[in-house]
């Protein structure tokens, strides 16, 4: 019967052949142990600049502009062209109201303003040749008769006078028959003078400002007419439906609401014992509690110097660009969101870049460039710089501004691993000193 069982002095020599080779593995260098060579790496440099002491306060999103607009005229709506939650350009028609009525309008003022042209125009024309001519053929029939009369008062004169049977009435006719020939005779010079001279200067002004009254009058009307069409005044999103087809509106009466979001307000509230820290047009960070993992970039817009009576605090708008084209992942008015804003004077700081810092749950760590491998070196952290942020090393003196930090390809590091440098990011030409 053959038997399963190692041999006593077999099995020890297997046993020590095993304890000699874990023995080599644990005693390898970690070169040797990984056997894969140099990792590839990013690096950045450590910079040193003035970072204030920042807190996150609580804010809230709000628009940056909200319209609620109302109708500039009486009318009839004819038609409603949005919904509530749409997107509208600035000038677009949000309602249009019933025009036939101000078309009418338009088109008497119109006529009545072709007939002050022409009036002008047939002023500052003049008189026409017929019409001179006509003047003149008036002035020599008048000069005419005018003669006869003369001609016949002064043999009436003869007659009367000679006593030849000629009545004292026949005479008084004929003398009554030449001022009337002579009257007309000046009537008809001063026709032709004035028709010669054409109008009087006075009459051509008078008719230029009917026509420039009657331009007014229309220009008036269209421009009444184009309130007929109730527009956006921005660009925006549409957030109430006040009004309906076929509701009479009376002047001012609203129609919808718009709001800009882009950009975006954030207003929070800061205690009176930090609000002396804070500048305007200082850039600040915005982290939205509906948008996990995301910041915003934003900037003190207006610092209202008016604190509230029980709670001593002062408002302070923050302007933030927003996307208006990924409803889905834009800050929009209402939500809850935090501020980062400075607390206290700047000190003079490390920086790395945020991608350096390596954070578990009891300490953060940065591997900085030594000789041809790494050292890890461990950090407490402060003030965030945008893509930047404060830190402290643990141990003084193990981090310096001579130093490279590694941001990309630090995941897997190991201390002393060899590295291989294939790239480096630059820090920022100003950081911010606000975050």
């Amino acid at each position: 019967m053959l038997s399963n069982a190692i041999p006593r002095d077999r099995a020890g020599t297997c046993l020590s052949v095993l304890l000699s080779t874990l023995g080599l593995l644990l005693h390898a260098s970690p070169a040797a142990a990984q056997g894969r060579g140099p990792a590839p790496v990013v690096v950045a440099p450590v910079i040193q600049d003035e970072v204030s002491p920042s807190q996150a306060f609580v804010a809230t999103v709000r628009p940056h502009r909200k319209s609620v607009i109302g109708s500039a005229v009486d009318g009839r709506v004819e038609s409603f062209n949005v919904d509530a939650g749409q997107w509208v350009d600035k000038g677009e028609a949000l309602a249009d109201l019933r025009i036939a009525t101000i078309d009418i309008q338009i088109g008497g003022a119109e006529a009545e303003l072709e007939l002050r042209r022409a009036e002008l125009e047939e002023l500052e024309n003049g008189s026409r040749k017929a019409e001179i001519e006509l003047a003149q053929a008036t002035l020599s029939a008048a000069k005419a008769a005018n003669d006869y009369a003369k001609a016949k008062l002064k043999r009436a004169e003869r007659l009367y006078r000679s006593s030849a049977g000629f009545s004292q009435d026949e005479f008084e006719a004929a003398n009554s028959e030449a001022l009337t020939t002579l009257a007309r005779l000046q009537e008809a010079q001063s026709s032709l003078n004035l028709v010669e001279e054409g109008p009087r200067q006075e009459r051509i002004a008078q008719a230029r400002a009917k026509l420039v009254m009657q331009e007014k009058i229309v220009e008036e009307l269209k421009d009444r007419k184009e309130k007929y069409t109730i527009k956006s005044p921005f660009a925006g999103y549409v957030t109430d439906e006040l009004t309906e087809v076929g509701a009479w509106l009376s002047q001012g009466d609203l129609v919808a609401e718009v709001i800009e979001i882009d950009p975006v307000e954030v207003e929070v509230y800061v205690p009176e014992s930090s609000i002396r820290f804070v500048k305007t047009g200082t850039s600040c960070q915005v982290i939205a509690e509906g948008l996990p993992g995301e910041s915003f970039d934003g900037t003190v817009d207006q610092i209202i110097p008016q604190a509230d009576n029980r709670s001593r605090t002062f408002p302070v708008r923050v302007t933030v660009p927003n996307d208006a084209e990924a409803i889905n992942r834009r800050l929009l008015p209402g939500m809850l969101a935090r501020v980062s804003l400075p607390t206290g004077d700047p000190e003079s700081q490390l920086l790395v870049a945020k991608d350096a810092v390596i954070s578990t749950a009891s300490a953060s760590m940065v591997f900085k460039l030594s000789g041809e491998g790494t050292q890890q070196v461990a950090v407490n952290l402060g003030p965030a710089m945008g893509s930047w942020i404060a830190v402290t090393p643990v141990e003084p003196g193990s981090l310096s501004t001579a130093d490279k930090v590694v941001t990309q390809g630090n995941e897997r590091l190991r201390p002393g691993q060899p590295v291989k440098v294939i790239g480096e990011d630059e820090p920022p030409k100003q950081p911010s000193h606000s975050r």
